[in-house]
């Protein structure tokens, strides 16, 4: 009765507050003094509306681009009268008047030490070697150079130094990726004699999470990686940036001594340009809770929004547009990347991401911290351009149900989704599904389309993705996980397609996975990683009989042991107290069978099942009666978990609707992927290329968030 009454109040409360709800206007045009409460007599300021406003008013922004910092209120709706022509921003114009300094590069004079510029709508590269333009950042060749034999701890040679060798490059900047690859950290170069670069190397083995992955700090690690070079230095690739003797390519600039330097990129005097410089890092910053904010149709260009605050409830981002999001300049390793990076950041309960696009971000895009959180319809791409392992387009630390559906990630580094679940308690099950995910980890090695760090996930259901091109496991569940269900998602193309660690309650049936490098991986940890008290400590290491593996259509599928359990798995071979089907293969890794909970699946290589089998024409909707006859739902299976299970192999039946994930939309005219195929050739295309977020704001009248 006390809850029907709660919700009669607030209703009575909403309905009193529309009835005295006042729409405010800004303009660029406008005058502050104004009322502000029409087009014809808009506001000057977009601050000075919203301290006019109450909870239930609505404020229409009309077009232009609005620099500067914004504080909201509870209960306001921001929304651009034409979404697209709606900037918030975090770039200046910048006045100052350019002079000739040198062939092709002018100069004016500029306090400070911008993080971005753009160029008549266009990005411009902060100076660098290789020269790279902003469209070329996934050419393998244009991005890195490749390291030499002299190369070690602190120390790079290449070949390529030779184009180089007479440039002043003290105290600039080596973005180097060591070891396996996984990340891109920039460090001060010390000094530079046209053959070896030396750069600051202080703490990146001895520290943990910085130098080789993290794993090297011990003292015995340090000694090995010095006398050894077991971090694989020929493997590595890195790219010089911050310097003046650096800019010289087209599109490239640079911050010295009060001057900002351009090459210009059409050969142009630049005083004829639109340029924009960075000045904030975020619009809108605010650590006070609040509640039941909208934001509808604006964009947000060259900045971010972090409203940080646990007790912030009912946030609303629809149809907005963040391009070139908080870039920074530098990311130096893991221990100091956090402080750094600047995603759109939002912490709470009940937040909503709607249909909304996220771009250009050097490092990170969204983090999202809290509960009833919806990511729906929207598009991540050109996301993590350095290759950062700790970056992700999409991180979401869950402390409740959430629903991340219909959305589109492509063309992003490193993970494409994290999903981090510290879950206590909640009403509905979490779910991942129908979402297209593909070209992630693009310059990385030991990443995941989707990945979701040890421990449980609250048997989040994780149904009718496409997940497809990523250069390491499309799905990851990593060590010490348990409880998961997985089902109906198509992996294809990529290293791995499933790769799932951990103890026990999973639930993996009517996938389909096919042309992957290596095998799917299933993985029973059997010793106590991570505090986990239902560890099975069984060291003889049997196969798996009881996670529900049902009609799964996999070309490769094996039974595992994980990576930090080889050495008791080599201790216990010596000792002959291996199960003895693991011991005959004398591996760690054999082949999945029908047995106990894992029944009805087909695995080979049976490409002619489909209706198109091969990669060129790729159709996965089976065209052969064979994948008919598998394992049947049963009560007992749904009690488990296992509630959607068809009798069928694989994602699709013979002649079953036809279904296609992904968001319903996508930018800059790109088509959307309603199709295996096109999303193939999509992900083949743009694999080497980047799409320059379209931001059209250099023809738009200037406006102020605040004064």
């Amino acid at each position: 009765m006390k809850t029907y009454m709660l919700r009669v109040l607030l209703l009575f409360i909403a309905a009193v507050q529309a009835a005295f709800a006042t729409t405010y206007y800004v303009s660029p045009d406008g005058d502050d003094r104004n009322a502000g409460t029409s087009e014809e007599e808009p506001f000057r300021v977009v601050q000075r509306a919203v301290n006019e406003m109450n909870a239930g008013d609505t404020l229409v922004v009309l077009d232009g681009v609005y620099s500067g910092r914004l504080n909201l209120k509870s209960g306001i709706t921001i929304e651009a009268k034409t979404p697209r022509k709606v900037f918030f921003s975090g770039l200046e114009h910048l006045n100052s008047r350019f002079e000739k300094y040198a062939e092709g590069i002018f100069r004016a004079k500029f306090n400070g030490q911008p993080k971005q510029v753009l160029y008549n709508d266009q990005p411009l590269a902060w100076a660098c070697w290789p020269n790279l333009r902003w469209a070329e950042n996934w050419v393998r060749e244009k991005k890195w150079a490749a390291a030499g034999d002299g190369t070690g701890p602190g120390v790079l040679t290449s070949e390529a130094f030779e184009e180089i060798a007479g440039l002043n490059l003290a105290g600039a900047y080596c973005f180097i990726r060591y070891g396996k690859g996984n990340s891109c950290y920039s460090r001060t170069v010390e000094s530079f004699d046209g053959r070896t670069l030396v750069w600051n190397d202080d703490d990146f083995y001895e520290q943990k999470f910085t130098g080789e992955d993290g794993r090297r700090g011990s003292e015995d690690a340090l000694r090995t990686l010095k006398e050894s070079h077991v971090w694989h230095p020929n493997k590595s690739k890195f790219f010089l940036a911050g310097a003046l003797d650096l800019l010289d390519a087209p599109g490239e600039w640079f911050v010295e001594d009060g001057y900002l330097y351009l090459y210009s990129p059409d050969g142009t005097n630049p005083n004829d340009a639109v340029i924009l410089t960075k000045a904030y890092d975020f619009c809108i910053d605010q650590d006070e809770g609040l509640n039941d904010v909208i934001l509808d149709g604006i964009d947000f260009l060259g900045c971010s929004v972090r409203l940080s605050s646990n007790a912030n409830a009912g946030i609303a981002f629809k149809n907005v547009h963040f391009s070139y999001i908080g870039a920074e300049l530098l990311y130096v390793d893991r221990v100091k990347g956090g402080e750094i990076d600047k995603p759109i950041e939002v912490a709470g309960s009940n937040i909503s991401i709607e249909r909304c696009l996220f771009a250009g971000g050097q490092n990170s895009a969204l983090k999202l911290t809290g509960s009833d959180i919806t990511v729906e319809n929207c598009v991540f791409l050109e996301n993590n351009r350095h290759a950062n392992f700790e970056s992700a387009p999409l991180y979401l630390e869950a402390r409740g149900t959430f629903q991340l559906n219909r959305n589109t990630f492509f063309n992003n580094c490193s993970d494409a989704v994290k999903i981090r679940a510290k879950i206590e308690e909640m009403d509905t099950v979490p779910v991942v599904s129908y979402n297209n995910i593909f070209n992630a980890g693009i310059f990385n090695s030991d990443v995941s389309g989707v990945y979701m760090p040890i421990q449980s996930q609250h048997f989040t259901e994780f149904h009718h993705n496409w997940m497809h091109n990523v250069h390491g496991n499309a799905l990851r569940l990593d060590l010490g996980g348990k409880e998961l269900t997985i089902h109906h998602n198509v992996f294809w193309a990529s290293k791995r397609g499933l790769n799932i660690e951990g103890y026990g309650q999973f639930n993996i049936y009517n996938n389909t996975s096919v042309h992957n490098e290596v095998a799917d991986a299933l993985t029973r940890n059997v010793l106590n990683h991570v505090g986990m008290s239902d560890a099975s400590l069984d060291t003889t290491f049997p196969p798996i009989d009881d996670w529900n593996v049902l009609n799964n259509l996999i070309e490769k599928l094996e039974d595992r042991v994980g990576p930090r359990e080889k050495k008791e798995l080599a201790k216990q071979l010596k000792a002959k107290r291996v199960h003895p089907e693991r011991a005959a293969m004398r591996s760690a890794a054999i082949p999945i069978v029908d047995r106990g909970s894992i029944q009805g699946n087909l695995t080979g290589e049976r490409r002619d099942l489909f209706t198109g089998g091969e990669l060129s024409e790729l159709n996965l909707v089976p065209s052969d009666l064979g994948i008919r006859g598998g394992a049947t739902q049963s009560e007992a299976l749904e009690i488990q978990g296992v509630a959607a299970l068809d009798s069928f192999r694989g994602a699709y039946d013979v002649g079953s609707d036809y279904w296609y994930p992904g968001s319903d939309w996508m930018p800059y005219g790109l088509p959307v992927l309603k199709t295996m195929a096109e999303s193939e050739r999509f992900a083949k295309k743009y694999r080497t290329k980047s799409i320059v977020p379209n931001i059209n704001v250099k023809n738009l009248p200037l406006g102020r968030l605040d004064d």
